[in-house]
């Protein structure tokens, strides 16, 4: 067999181990499309007798071709349903602070649950249940975004194509899926609960002194909750002037990190 033959079965080869290893949570690289996808973030809480339903929504995209490249669905649960007597095991007192800092920026008008926020902009399409809004969203040249996790590091570069002077910030969520959950009290008590999409841990990194579009930094692991969820995916995304506008994501699969 020709040299050249040989060399083209050995990259064929090491293009199939690299497809069937897949992404892993310590082993994890993902370069965006220039345009912006549409990055949805839920605030709901498994204390809240009106966000099933709107989970059970943002569950459905998992079934989307444009799931990790064109959508980047987000389940942030907020803590201030747990005084009706059932503690949300996801709610996170940061992920109702993110929620209240999109008050503070004049992203949304009230605080509420179920809510979204849609690259930044309250999105009310849910209670009028004209939910086509979200998928038909007219796409704008940003810039690619690269992502690479190698153990615990992580280093990421921001090529922006907008003149905006402000400094980009990156974010980084575990994100979990297949997460079922038996609700003993509050207004869902004795539902069982399905949830996809549940933002595990959430982490910010700023951009390099010497340089605004890059980014390193150490990554943090939920050990506890990891394990409630089916599958797992790294999404992280560029926020700028206070609305996200790229982002990367992906499944993974198993592995052994600690």
């Amino acid at each position: 067999m020709p040299i050249s033959q040989i060399f083209s079965a050995l990259v064929g080869l090491m293009f199939t181990a690299n497809a069937f290893a897949g992404q892993t949570l310590d082993d994890f690289a993902k370069r965006s499309e220039v345009t912006q996808p549409v990055i949805i973030e839920l605030y709901t809480s498994q204390g809240c007798s009106s966000c099933p339903p709107a989970e059970t929504w943002l569950s459905a995209f998992s079934y989307e071709p444009g799931l990790w490249r064109d959508y980047f669905p987000l389940a942030f649960h907020v803590t201030y349903w747990d005084y009706i007597g059932w503690k949300d095991p996801y709610g996170q007192r940061a992920f109702s602070q993110r929620q209240y800092d999109h008050l503070k920026k004049k992203h949304i008008k009230q605080v509420y649950t179920p809510q979204f926020v849609i690259n930044g902009v309250e999105w009310r399409g849910w209670f009028d249940r004209v939910l086509g809004e979200v998928l038909t969203l007219k796409p704008r040249s940003v810039g690619v975004l690269d992502v690479n996790i190698l153990g615990k590091q992580l280093r990421a570069t921001f090529t922006s194509i907008s003149d905006s002077s402000e400094v980009a910030r990156l974010h980084l969520a575990l994100v979990g899926a297949g997460i079922i959950t038996d609700i003993k009290r509050g207004e869902n008590r004795h539902k069982r609960l399905a949830h996809d999409f549940t933002v595990l841990s959430h982490q910010t990194f700023d951009a390099n002194e010497q340089s605004k579009g890059e980014f390193v930094g150490k990554i943090t692991l939920p050990s506890d909750l990891m394990t409630n969820a089916e599958r797992l995916a790294w999404v992280a995304w560029i926020e700028q002037e206070g609305q996200a506008i790229q982002a990367v994501g992906d499944w993974l699969v198993p592995n052994n990190i600690h």
